[in-house]
């Protein structure tokens, strides 16, 4: 795993750690105790963080080298032989409407669905759930989730997609998904 990589796995872990934490705050104050706090709930965020950031990362990665945020105008010149753009940080340039629109669409109409379905899975997984019980989960669980997603996730991405250069797009990421794994792990405890 290269060193972006690492640092994103890190800091998405430590704030998606955070939520957890948070969640149990939120539920010891709701019943006015601590005697509940279910620390395993924080861990199984955790190592679901661990186990996502990395492939999410470099999802992110290529749409943003399939689909450069920002391309070349060209009446650009090359200074020395060297572009003013990177393809993979999205810096230098006009920002590309057209690649901008794909990769949201792509992010949300596939990335969105699998990361929903890898929650559900995962979680369900270290739950010790049974296959059957983990299939009613996706059942009965992955449209509400996915929606409720969708009332969050798009204005993230786009405002990523648009205002964020590339390097920073999963920090930002990451903290939005503090308060969204906050939601998450209210509705998973019960």
């Amino acid at each position: 795993m290269d060193s972006k990589v690492t640092a994103a796995t890190v800091q998405a872990t430590v704030l998606n750690a955070l939520s957890g934490v948070f969640a149990q705050g939120i539920l010891a104050y709701r019943r006015g105790t601590v005697d509940g706090v279910d620390l395993s709930s924080i861990l199984r965020f955790i190592v679901y963080t661990v186990l996502t950031t990395p492939p999410n990362y470099r999802w992110q990665e290529f749409l943003e080298r399939t689909f450069p945020t920002t391309t070349e105008a060209k009446e650009d010149k090359v200074i020395k032989d060297k572009p003013s753009h990177d393809a993979v940080t999205g810096t230098g340039g006009k920002l590309n409407i057209a690649n901008t629109a794909a990769k949201f669409i792509l992010d949300q109409a596939l990335g969105a669905p699998v990361n929903t379905l890898m929650f559900i899975c995962l979680m369900g997984q270290m739950n010790f759930q049974s296959f059957n019980n983990i299939l009613s989960s996706v059942i009965s669980d992955f449209w509400p989730m996915l929606f409720a997603g969708y009332r969050v996730w798009p204005l993230v991405c786009l405002l990523n997609l648009v205002v964020v250069p590339f390097d920073y797009r999963q920090l930002v990421g990451s903290i939005a998904g503090l308060g969204w794994g906050v939601f998450l792990s209210l509705n998973q405890i019960k």
